[in-house]
């Protein structure tokens, strides 16, 4: 698990108005890192994921609302991560070698365990619903995207940094919005886009608003890595 640069915001695009100003998403951001800041370091910790990214994603998925999402659905909670493939990625993250000793103490604190072959149990509903352990699983799942892995199987050449070891946090929130394997991720891993704006030209448009929220002036990254910049520094 490598440590990546980030650059922030693309300048071609924009966070769009109706999902809030920039005073309201820097509220969110605010309320986030109040909440689950402890948890949001510890899952940084442990992925390299910069821990803007990670409440980046809370805000856009859930407004920092623990049970967002319709009651019950395979994609609720603070992250939005579909349940149906958590234990396949955690098994995953464990047979890769990726998993820490911590994030391993902390999944078993939460009765998840692994057996022999890497295996575990079924991730439930009840288990999405809970800040720490929902932001942990979510940070786990863009860690092998910012690995450039998918499946349990590493993409050559790596699709999610640029050539200069900066995160191409577009390409990754294809693959986390839309799925991996469909024509948006396709898109994301495979295409020849060179800007986070041309990804988003050519993304579905329920991806390109999603891409634009975290990743354009007045989003989530942009707000959490100047207005609201402190609210991380305190961890650092």
């Amino acid at each position: 698990m490598a440590e990546y640069s980030l650059l922030v915001p693309d300048k071609n695009l924009t966070s769009p108005s109706s999902w809030g100003s920039r005073k309201s998403v820097a509220s969110t951001i605010k309320k986030i890192m109040e909440n689950y800041g402890g948890y949001i370091k510890f899952a940084s910790d442990n992925s390299k994921i910069p821990m803007e990214i990670l409440a980046s994603f809370i805000a856009v998925e859930s407004g920092g609302n623990p049970t967002a999402g319709t009651e019950g659905h395979i994609t609720q909670g603070l992250m939005q991560w579909n349940r149906d493939f958590a234990s396949n990625m955690l098994s995953n993250e464990k047979k890769l070698g990726r998993m820490t000793a911590d994030e391993e103490a902390k999944l078993k604190s939460y009765g998840i365990t692994f057996d022999s072959n890497n295996k575990t149990r079924a991730i439930t509903n009840a288990d999405q619903k809970k800040p720490e352990l929902n932001i942990l699983i979510g940070s786990m799942l863009l860690g092998q995207y910012a690995d450039s892995y998918v499946g349990g199987k590493q993409d050559k050449p790596l699709w999610a940094t640029d050539p200069n070891g900066n995160i191409r946090l577009d390409r990754i929130i294809c693959c986390y919005n839309a799925g991996a394997y469909g024509q948006t991720g396709k898109l994301a891993r495979f295409g020849n886009y060179p800007s986070p704006s041309s990804l988003a030209q050519a993304v579905n448009p329920t991806t390109r608003t999603y891409i634009a929220k975290i990743y354009g002036i007045n989003g989530a990254m942009d707000v959490a890595t100047s207005d609201e910049k402190a609210q991380f520094d305190k961890y650092k």
